[in-house]
């Protein structure tokens, strides 16, 4: 008999071998991704550390910077009382000589605008800028202050106005005293906000970065790059609710991120309170300046996953051809080896059929046959080696009534013996 495979096995095979290649070409291109994204996940967090430190740095540096002008200022004004008291000690103020005493101090500080000698009521006696409008800052929280107290120490106001230039100032002030102590008068040192402009516009921040300094009450003192709304101007008290919350959370720095309502963009801002003075310096750098190198990072990452991607996918698609020819190679050899031995099976049928067409010598009386080799076999055994006959043994109605009358013709004979004498 013919012997075939079933033939849904190869198709089988075939499927299983695709779902499984599948599977892993998605297995592996999914490692890569969760690798690739790990990576970049914690890339961006390092750049995100480095624009805090990058911020926290720069806050810092200003805010040394801007201490350090007011502690300037607080040396100079004191040479300037100490000036002032040595004259009402002795003939009294020299409105002349004060000035030039002054005047010469401003050389020493160019970051001082003007300094001024006020009265014990607040009214201007004379200055560093030669000015003799009659001027009184009686009304002044810092002047207040110092004639209420004997502290003698620097003062240092909010953003205010000048009264007479109408711009926006910085005022530093100490008081000096008459020889019995009693309240003489101020002096006063004043810094224009735009020298702070000035100092803050030589820093790099990005494009997108800001710096800025701001008052105890939130004014915008100075800033860098200023914009054209309303909350870029000096003065504003314009600030994110976030920011008031993070000062009040954290009185002398912190570093955190918010979005500024002046272009809705999201920003990394640090800001730190000037030591001894109500100040607050902030710097902010933007995502977009920051991040610049980690988008070139993205951008060669998602590319060479989409390489690996595309290799895999061909790597998958020349392995699914390769297995796919190599099956078909071992079935196409199955079916040769399956069609020569059909092929044999055949033609051994033909030679016995041959044989049994052919003219068969048997015997008349036993009716054996005899084979090539010269024997004689039984007609059963004959056929039964040379065809796929088998044979079953009965009896046919005519022999069977021969052979009824043959044994009744032997039992008659017996009888017959039987009864004679």
């Amino acid at each position: 008999m013919l012997n075939s495979l079933p033939a849904q096995t190869p198709t089988r095979d075939k499927d299983s071998f695709f779902s499984s290649l599948v599977v892993g070409v998605v297995l592996v291109n999914l490692f890569a991704y969760l690798m690739v994204g790990n990576s970049l996940f914690n890339s961006r967090k390092h750049y995100d550390r480095l624009a805090e430190v990058s911020t926290q740095n720069l806050a810092k540096s200003l805010e040394a910077n801007f201490s350090d002008i007011l502690d300037k200022m607080n040396i100079v004004l004191y040479s300037v009382r100490e000036e002032a008291e040595e004259q009402l000690a002795t003939r009294g103020i020299d409105k002349s000589v004060l000035s030039g005493y002054a005047k010469r101090q401003i050389q020493v500080l160019p970051e001082i605008d003007t300094i001024s000698i006020t009265d014990s009521a607040g009214n201007v006696l004379c200055g560093s800028d030669g000015r003799t409008t009659s001027v009184n800052i009686s009304d002044r929280d810092y002047f207040r202050k110092l004639s209420n107290g004997p502290d003698q120490q620097l003062v240092v106001s909010n953003l205010l106005k000048g009264k007479v230039t109408g711009s926006w100032r910085i005022i530093a002030a100490r008081r000096y005293n008459k020889p019995d102590g009693s309240f003489a008068g101020a002096v006063i040192g004043t810094v224009d906000v735009a020298y702070l402009d000035n100092l803050l516009a030589h820093l790099d921040i990005g494009r997108y970065g800001a710096v800025g300094v701001r008052d105890a009450d939130f004014k915008l003192v100075a800033l860098h790059p200023k914009g054209k709304e309303a909350a870029s101007q000096i003065g504003s008290n314009v600030i994110s609710q976030k920011t008031r919350d993070m000062i009040l959370a954290n009185p002398v720095t912190a570093t955190y991120k918010t979005v500024f309502a002046r272009d809705n963009k999201e920003r990394m801002v640090t800001f730190r309170k000037v030591a001894k003075y109500p100040y607050y310096i902030f710097a902010t750098i933007s995502p977009v300046d920051y991040m610049t190198s980690w988008r070139k990072e993205a951008t060669v990452g998602l590319v060479l996953l989409l390489l690996f991607t595309a290799m895999t996918a061909l790597s998958a698609r020349y392995l699914y051809k390769s297995k796919m020819n190599a099956q078909l190679h071992a079935e196409a050899k199955r079916y040769g080896d399956e069609m020569r031995q059909q092929n044999e099976e055949l033609n051994a049928a033909l030679i016995r059929i041959k044989r049994l067409e052919g003219i068969i010598s048997i015997c008349s009386y036993c009716k054996k046959i005899r084979t090539q080799e010269d024997s004689w076999e039984q007609l059963e055994t004959y056929f039964s080696e040379h065809s796929d006959a088998m044979f079953s043994h009965g009896i046919c109605p005519d022999c069977a009534g021969e052979q009824q009358r043959v044994f009744q013709e032997a039992i008659a004979s017996q009888k017959d013996d039987t009864n004679s004498p």
